[in-house]
């Protein structure tokens, strides 16, 4: 038997979800699976532009962040697209849409094997303590509707265990990204160019970055790649910081490779897709200490790990760090991203966990994608 179909369901907008998506689906997509089908909301479309492949189908639904319209369109659709493909794998991303397709389960095909990754754990960000744990005794009791967890990093392992959710069912595979191909060194001169990556909110720390150029002033320049997804999530930009909006991936490469550093303010992250771009690039990481980015930043060698809202800290760490050691912090932040965090592993460990769920074998599959030489 072998494995032919599987249905990919998210309800994330944009940002980190939505670029790891791209990875999985361009390999997935071009590759000797008959079908792969994606339910997402329809703004992701044009980010999942390079996700492209004659067995690639994108099933689009409209949806808000918060909009329990938009959840109960996302179950009936996974609903309706799994009874008409009946996948062998079900493969769920993101806290929400987690929770709406294991509630569904018992309305999937029996023989379709369901795993759910979360890309950050709810119960870890901001809150009052007993909503959170709330949140991780939800999650226990939605453990029942799938047959494996993907962490994207060790430390969310750690933190699901310690929560009491299921070791059996928890399996690490770290998140990765293509590499591009080398390019010449940029001359860097003037002032320092920090970078932010990804959505202007809460979460990913947007005022701290404005608040850390703010009190850099004249001494640094910002290059700002995203936006606000909602209204609430506006802040005051300072004068020495460009907004860029959201660009397609290989420039934001290309930016990523212009900065000195690439400055990762969150509050909770799950893993922090932006930092190993930043390193493939040879892009110094300045991170908060918070989820998988303790685990990605190795403090002092590929960048710096600080308090999340230190805007202080941060900044100051920022002005005693030369130019010339953020550049060999990059240069050692490429060859850790090299050892540990490509795609071709990503993917290569993703299809394994499908051949070991179902018990279904794809050998031209595993060739192609690598699979042997990256295990």
């Amino acid at each position: 038997m072998t494995l032919r179909r599987v249905l990919h369901v998210t309800e994330a907008p944009l940002g980190g979800v939505v670029a790891y998506l791209e990875e999985v689906l361009a390999a997935q997509g071009d590759s000797p699976l008959e079908e792969v089908t994606l339910v997402t909301p329809e703004i992701n479309l044009p980010a999942l532009d390079r996700a492209k492949g004659t067995r690639l189908r994108l099933v689009p639904f409209a949806h808000e962040r918060g909009s329990v319209m938009g959840l109960l369109r996302l179950a009936r659709l996974t609903v309706r697209e799994a009874r008409a493909i009946r996948p062998e794998v079900l493969h769920v991303h993101s806290t929400f849409a987690g929770a709406m397709v294991r509630l569904c389960r018992p309305l999937i095909p029996r023989r379709t094997r369901i795993v759910y990754c979360p890309h950050g754990w709810s119960f870890l960000r901001e809150g009052k303590p007993a909503l959170n744990r709330a949140l991780a005794l939800a999650e226990r009791v939605l453990s029942l509707g799938c047959d494996r967890i993907i962490c994207i990093s060790e430390h969310e392992r750690e933190e699901a265990l310690a929560a009491g959710l299921p070791a059996r069912k928890l399996v690490v595979i770290d998140n990765g990204v293509t590499p591009r191909p080398a390019a010449a060194p940029i001359r860097r001169e003037g002032p320092l160019k920090i970078a932010f990556a990804g959505r202007f909110d809460r979460q990913k720390g947007f005022d701290t970055y404005c608040e850390v150029m703010r009190r850099l002033g004249d001494a640094a320049r910002g290059i700002a790649i995203g936006r606000a997804i909602v209204a609430a999530d506006q802040v005051s930009i300072p004068p020495n910081v460009e907004v860029l909006g959201w660009q397609p991936r290989e420039r934001v490469f290309d930016l990523y490779r212009e900065a000195d550093v690439l400055l990762v303010p969150s509050r909770w992250e799950g893993f922090g897709l932006v930092a190993i771009e930043a390193m493939q690039a040879g892009t110094a990481v300045f991170a908060s200490r918070v989820g998988g980015l303790q685990d990605i930043v190795r403090e002092g060698e590929t960048g710096r790990l600080f308090t999340p809202g230190d805007a202080e800290a941060i900044a100051a760490a920022i002005r005693s760090t030369t130019r010339e050691a953020l550049t060999a912090m990059g240069q050692k932040g490429t060859l850790r991203f090299h050892d540990r965090y490509t795609a071709a592993r990503m993917n290569s460990q993703i299809l394994q966990l499908y051949i070991e769920m179902t018990g279904r074998d794809l050998p031209i599959l595993q060739e192609r994608m690598n699979i042997r030489d990256c295990a």
